[in-house]
């Protein structure tokens, strides 16, 4: 392993998937820097946005297996529930948090959607009995807390703490705010069952796997583009749900962009990460998308970062970041080779999993 080589690849790639909110806007918005001005398309060009990025997925992947010669690989790959449900939760999990990047503040949708280690621990104590430890229930009170704090429920005010349970579902920039973070929480419970589902079937080889992977995520995107569709023109939800795709060329330009730099760039680097760099590493690392997607919403939509949003920031990252510390330096106490660790004696399935989603 090059660690030195793999830190930079992992810090590259966190930054490309950490600019999803930036490109997600410059592909949809009327006006780049004023959300008020609306999308030139529905609500629902968020999940369609997705699509794209998965089908680059693919492209991406084929273009390696051919390259490595593991197309032979691929076929003698059985498909099975737990790799196809992996596909399609993270593919419905991104579809989710693209969406919340254009109805909620940025903050909102990707501390909602870095919930989803949590709930990878939770999946795993529910259907595969395996134990929380006195740390994980610590952490997932912390996310819950901190959620808590990013959604202004609780916190500090001009009077001091205080606590306000009326959750604000709409404001002039963001008149579907409530939705939005209805979508960004959805994507963490999203990301969290694709890090379970993807804590089996270990043995597969990761790029005839991966193929198999961004087919479903393809098919869980598309499919919740046309459920959104479905339910604007129907009149089962809001009419701005529809697609009415009227896209301008930059729009159109910034959508490639997003699906090039946020698919081969940022997975190209992440495939070279995992294989220089041991799992939990690389699982804190993944956490450098937080503050890129927070620095873009501060300095470039001037998106208000208050002592509350701080708070609920140090929390749920903390929240999901500590385990995979301890993994971490578990596995450099017992002699750094192995790329789990041992954590004591925690299992890491939702380690592992977390830098591998293609976020």
């Amino acid at each position: 392993m090059n660690r030195k080589w793999g830190t930079i690849a992992m810090l590259l790639s966190a930054t490309g998937m950490g600019l999803v909110p930036l490109l997600s806007r410059a592909a949809t918005r009327t006006d780049f820097l004023d959300g008020t001005k609306g999308l030139n398309a529905g609500d629902s060009v968020g999940a369609l946005m997705a699509t794209g990025r998965m089908s680059m997925g693919i492209l991406f992947f084929v273009i390696l297996l051919f390259a490595t010669h593991k197309a032979g690989v691929f076929k003698k790959l059985k498909l099975t529930p737990a790799i196809a449900l992996g596909g399609l939760m993270i593919g419905l999990s991104l579809a989710c948090y693209v969406t919340s990047t254009l109805m909620t503040s940025v903050a909102n949708a990707v501390l909602f959607i870095y919930t989803g280690p949590v709930f990878c621990v939770i999946l795993a104590r529910i259907f595969r009995k395996e134990p929380m430890s006195k740390l994980q229930w610590i952490c997932l009170a912390a996310v819950f807390v901190g959620m808590l704090f990013a959604e202004g429920l609780v916190g500090f005010g001009a009077n001091g703490f205080r606590v306000d349970l009326n959750f604000e579902v709409s404001t002039p920039e963001f008149p579907q705010k409530g939705v939005g973070d209805m979508f960004g929480l959805l994507s963490g419970v999203f990301y969290g069952a694709s890090m379970f589902f993807n804590g089996y079937r270990k043995d597969a080889d990761t790029t005839a796997r991966g193929v198999w992977n961004f087919i479903f995520a393809a098919l869980g995107a598309g499919s919740l583009t046309l459920i959104m569709n479905f339910m604007g023109t129907s009149g089962l939800a809001a009419s701005t749900w529809a697609l009415d795709l009227h896209l301008t060329t930059a729009n159109w330009i910034a959508a490639v962009v997003f699906w090039i730099v946020c698919g081969p760039v940022a997975l190209g680097l992440l495939l070279a990460a995992g294989r220089n760099l041991p799992a939990a590493d690389y699982s804190t690392i993944a956490y450098w998308e937080v503050p890129v997607a927070l620095f873009i919403g501060l300095v470039i939509f001037g998106e208000a970062f208050t002592v509350n949003t701080v708070i609920g920031t140090v929390l749920i990252v903390g929240g999901g970041a500590i385990p995979a510390v301890k993994g971490m330096i578990g596995a450099r106490n017992s002699g750094g080779s192995n790329s789990k660790g041992d954590a004591g004696n925690e299992r890491t399935d939702c380690i592992d999993a977390h830098a591998a989603q293609g976020l």
